[in-house]
């Protein structure tokens, strides 16, 4: 029995942001060490104190919802309906698609940091970082919920 083929992957939405370490999904934060304030995507300088004393950290591998959208009409290239949320994950707001789900995710919903596939195009998937609810994540060999 052949393994069928790994699908094309046209690009990455974020690559430069996202890092990955076995099942470790992480992004790329930017911290200024001026006033504290924290940025995502990353960046240069403070948009607050406009210093340019920051440093890149990585996030934590999860964060918990403020808010989501189920999109039910979707752009060229997407399928809908599709669950964007926004994710407080070490002290910035992200929006990061919802793949495992096609129902808004509940504030307060503990999600964890994955890539994933957000969409088509002819030359093949578009991923992105993307976040899945800790519910739906798969219980590791051995253990039970």
């Amino acid at each position: 029995m052949s393994a069928s083929p790994t699908p094309a992957v046209a690009r990455q939405v974020g690559a430069a942001w996202t890092q990955q370490d076995g099942e470790r999904t992480t992004l790329t934060v930017t911290v200024c060490r001026a006033c504290a304030g924290r940025w995502f995507p990353p960046r240069d300088t403070c948009s607050t104190c406009a210093s340019d004393d920051v440093e890149d950290v990585s996030s934590d591998t999860r964060g918990t919802v403020y808010a989501s959208s189920v999109v039910r009409t979707a752009p060229r290239g997407f399928q809908a309906p599709y669950v964007l949320a926004y994710v407080d994950i070490s002290g910035v707001r992200i929006l990061a698609h919802s793949p495992s789900s096609d129902r808004a995710l509940t504030p307060g919903t503990e999600v964890e940091l994955t890539v994933a596939p957000i969409a088509d195009s002819a030359e093949g998937a578009v991923l992105s970082y993307a976040v899945t609810p800790i519910d739906d994540q798969p219980a590791p060999t051995g253990e039970q919920r």
